[in-house]
């Protein structure tokens, strides 16, 4: 696919992303990378990598990053074509919790919010944490990890999306240069700047993109969620 057509993708098939309007420290951005399903071609493989500037909840720290991925039938108009949604909160961490979505065998549906007409999948962010889940009620449980919980917000998040590229084939190998995390777009902390999210270094006192954006974990089997 063209890189344009990618971006289109990604922007139409882009959940409907509640982050609480309560939260301390919201500033984000998304980069995302797009391939075919290795398992079957007609589909689409999506990998969102949203960083936030800080986490500010409990043992807070500069640079986040959360990771959700899809499933997508390009075939089929968003949302029909969304087909599944998978997100992993603090993944690797003693926080960890998996979620899934979506309209496959073996998944439970989604929840839904309306975004320009359509009642679009939401991908939930977790009160200053950002940990990220499709199911709200797990957030809400999750209370030594997750205090404040999960909402849906009124209105959803329109952060900008950024095409990485793929493995070997970057498109972006620094944020600032590229425009996305720049003191004209209200970033303010200097150890985030000039960020290669293929450089293999960790988004602050956060994980390391360039594993996140080729994560199998995120990689939903056509044949339905596990």
């Amino acid at each position: 696919l063209a890189d344009a057509e990618e971006l289109a993708l990604a922007i139409a098939y882009l959940p409907y992303l509640s982050l609480s309007p309560q939260d301390a420290c919201p500033r984000h951005g998304v980069l995302f990378r797009l391939a075919p399903h290795p398992k079957e071609k007609s589909k689409l493989a999506l990998w969102y990598v949203v960083l936030y500037e800080k986490d500010c909840g409990g043992l807070g720290h500069v640079g986040d990053d959360e990771v959700f991925g899809a499933l997508v039938d390009p075939k089929l108009p968003p949302p029909a074509g969304l087909l599944a949604l998978r997100a992993i909160s603090h993944q690797g961490t003693l926080c960890e919790k998996k979620t899934s979505c979506g309209s496959l065998p073996g998944c439970e549906p989604c929840a839904t919010a309306p975004r320009g007409g359509l009642q679009m999948p939401v991908v939930f962010s977790s009160l200053n944490k950002h940990g990220s889940y499709v199911k709200e009620s797990t957030c809400d449980l999750n209370l030594l990890c997750d205090l404040g919980g999960c909402s849906l917000s009124p209105q959803p998040s329109a952060p900008p999306l950024v095409n990485a590229g793929e493995p070997g084939k970057p498109l972006v190998t620094d944020l600032s240069a590229q425009g996305f995390i720049t003191p004209q777009q209200g970033w303010s902390e200097p150890a985030l700047e000039h960020y290669n999210p293929w450089g293999g270094a960790a988004f602050g006192g956060a994980g390391k993109v360039s594993e996140d954006l080729v994560d199998p974990a995120f990689l939903i089997d056509p044949a339905g969620c596990s």
